[in-house]
């Protein structure tokens, strides 16, 4: 999730006339918001979308739903009055969500935001079956491990795609969680050792490809574009290196996601 500076009436690429100090203040938010003063980080983080907003200076103001009675004369032409009916009894609808409040030192709270944010937004799915213990248990493995269990993924990079495709290879897509210059210690070059993400097999070809996977990133073919009256020149963002055959370890940038296809 890229999170996005967001500063109250104030746009970057135009001088901003305020006409709705409410409204042109508020953004929709997908993982958190944060605001912060010169000591310390107010962070939340919801587990949905929702609209987020900063009014006053310390608050922050989250509308996790919306509606009115009567229209508001702003051009919708109706009221937002959202209705779930059970025959012949409506109710206004109802929504409920969770939030996660932190508050940390300046430049403490983007461990937090990460860390927590990816136990929101991929939490842990728990699958049932109506099978008779024995008969399953003598058929499955109870209790097996792909990766090396001396071995754990870098804290600043998360395991998106772990996929066995048709034709026996792997799909497998990484991510580096963190922004240039959102930590010290994070916003660094991540190695991945895939010999140990999956230890016991032997790894006999790594091809990187599209985020989509529907090419080999060696065969794409990248356009420049030029703005026409902008003169701004924008830094080189850090990218990992070429994957090293000998020791398949993998090298992720800030916000960078990398795409392999592995075969066995």
């Amino acid at each position: 999730m890229v999170i996005i500076l967001q500063i109250r009436d104030y746009r970057a690429d135009w001088p901003l006339s305020v006409n709705q100090p409410v409204a042109g203040n508020y953004y929709p938010l997908n993982l958190g918001i944060y605001t912060m003063d010169n000591k310390s980080e107010l962070s939340v983080l919801v587990d949905r979308a929702t609209g987020g907003a900063s009014i006053e200076d310390g608050e922050i103001e989250l509308m996790l739903h919306r509606r009115t009675v009567h229209d508001d004369s702003k051009g919708v032409g109706e009221a937002l009055d959202e209705r779930v009916c059970v025959d012949e009894s409506c109710e206004g609808l109802t929504v409920r969500g969770n939030y996660y409040v932190s508050i940390n030192q300046v430049g403490a709270g983007a461990r937090w935001r990460r860390t927590t944010g990816q136990e929101v937004y991929s939490p842990l799915l728990l699958a049932f079956t109506h099978e008779k213990l024995e008969d399953w248990k003598a058929s499955h493995l109870t209790k097996a491990t792909a990766i090396d269990p001396n071995y754990s993924l870098p804290l600043n990079v998360a395991l998106i795609t772990l996929q066995e495709l048709d034709e026996g290879s792997v799909l497998l897509r990484l991510a580096h969680l963190y922004e240039v210059g959102e930590d010290v210690e994070y916003s660094t070059l991540a190695n991945v050792e895939l010999k140990k993400i999956f230890t016991g097999k032997t790894i006999k070809e790594v091809k990187e490809m599209s985020l989509s996977t529907n090419q080999e990133k060696s065969e794409m073919k990248r356009m420049t574009w030029r703005v026409e009256g902008d003169s701004r020149t924008e830094p080189n963002p850090i990218r990992g290196g070429p994957i090293n055959n000998s020791t398949l370890v993998v090298e992720l940038g800030p916000m960078e996601i990398r795409t392999f296809l592995l075969k066995f």
